[in-house]
């Protein structure tokens, strides 16, 4: 378990970004993955990410709703509060579903993955390239 940073939510959330941003650079070429076992250990971390997703979304909708109810949001372009505040919690709501769809997707590409393993001749043709 993760213990309690003392960074802020939106600097969490930014390092998060940060993560996968690196792991698309690391794993821009094929060959980064080169055997099936690999491509399944980062789709599990992919889809354990993904899991927690709904959860942040959902507490941002809890915080705009009590900013709201409070009377705490003013818009910048005149916009009523109250109105903006139901098209970011709108919008929030939609982005859970979503998640929960790519979530399901996820899950069934790492089912899959799961039972893959790397072929022997493949093991021993590499394994050959490593020796020379």
């Amino acid at each position: 378990m993760i213990t309690p940073s003392k960074k802020s939510p939106g600097r969490i959330a930014g390092d998060a970004a940060d993560l996968i941003q690196a792991l698309n650079h690391a794993t821009f070429s094929p060959s980064a993955l080169p055997y099936p076992p690999l491509v399944s250990e980062t789709a599990q971390a992919v889809v354990r990410l993904v899991d927690r997703i709904p959860q942040s979304l959902e507490q941002l909708t809890a915080a705009v709703r009590l900013h709201a109810a409070t009377g705490l949001i003013r818009m910048d372009d005149g916009i009523d509060p109250t109105e903006a505040a139901g098209q970011v919690i709108e919008a929030l709501n939609e982005a859970v579903h979503a998640a929960g769809k790519l979530s399901g997707s996820l899950h069934r590409a790492a089912s899959v993955l799961f039972s893959m393993g790397t072929a022997e001749t493949q093991l021993r043709t590499s394994q050959k390239e490593v020796d020379v």
